[in-house]
């Protein structure tokens, strides 16, 4: 499921921008702002795929651009180096610089045809983001290095103070002395979701979610997992 992010504070345009993304072929999951903090705030915690940015954001501030200074924020954080912006504004003049100094992908201009964004956004959505590319985690275990494709993982789980990393092929590795959260940041993925205190799944490879009974089930013949009581909310917010 790809994660978009978007930032306009005319309520209107933001919904009618939510609508338009929902329409597209890709599956995608909205989180709509409309200021700044907030926004930044999500973009941390959460890996965003696409960002459709307004440039004004405060009509009441003379000369207000803080749309591109978001953008200029959210470059500086490592994942999103070159993740697709696509800039929604009346602000013709800022076009260049947009492009050349932010990189961005594209630049659309109030009024703007609907299914011309949603073709842009489809694009956007279609371009593999570095940081959505297969990566390599490496894990150190009696003096050698275990290596694993992070896009092969189904589910981790800790026990013991031990993980075990439940791979696509059935296999079963077990690392001593690695946490949960250090997994997370290692595998730096929007496909991984934490959910309950000792387990993480890939959410590539689940079949169903069973809310009532807190159960997750991969797909065929790779097991299941319960849903931990304080994480039932984001289970649901991202697989609803």
């Amino acid at each position: 499921m790809k994660k978009v992010l978007i930032l306009e504070d005319n309520r209107a345009m933001l919904e009618y921008l939510c609508g338009l993304v929902g329409e597209v072929g890709t599956k995608t999951m909205v989180f709509p702002f409309d200021n700044v903090k907030d926004a930044c705030q999500c973009a941390l915690k959460t890996t965003i795929d696409l960002f459709l940015v307004d440039i004004i954001l405060d009509t009441h501030r003379p000369g207000d651009t803080s749309g591109l200074q978001f953008v200029e924020e959210i470059r500086q954080i490592r994942r999103y180096g070159f993740t697709p912006v696509i800039i929604v504004t009346s602000l013709y003049d800022e076009k260049l610089v947009t492009y050349e100094t932010l990189h961005c992908y594209s630049f659309i201009e109030k009024p703007f045809d609907g299914d011309r964004l949603k073709r842009l956004v489809e694009e956007a959505l279609a371009f593999p983001g570095i940081e959505n590319r297969a990566k390599i985690l490496k894990f150190h275990k009696d003096g050698i290095i275990l290596a694993v494709e992070s896009g092969r993982i189904v589910y981790v789980e800790s026990i013991n103070h031990v993980l075990h990393i439940h791979t696509a092929c059935g296999d079963v590795m077990r690392i001593p002395y690695r946490t949960i959260k250090g997994f997370l940041q290692e595998a730096d993925s929007s496909d991984f979701l934490q959910c309950s205190r000792s387990t993480v799944v890939n959410v590539r490879f689940v079949h169903n979610v069973d809310l009532v009974n807190r159960v997750i089930q991969f797909q065929e013949g790779m097991g299941r997992v319960n849903i931990g009581v304080m994480y039932k909310n984001q289970v649901k917010e991202m697989f609803s």
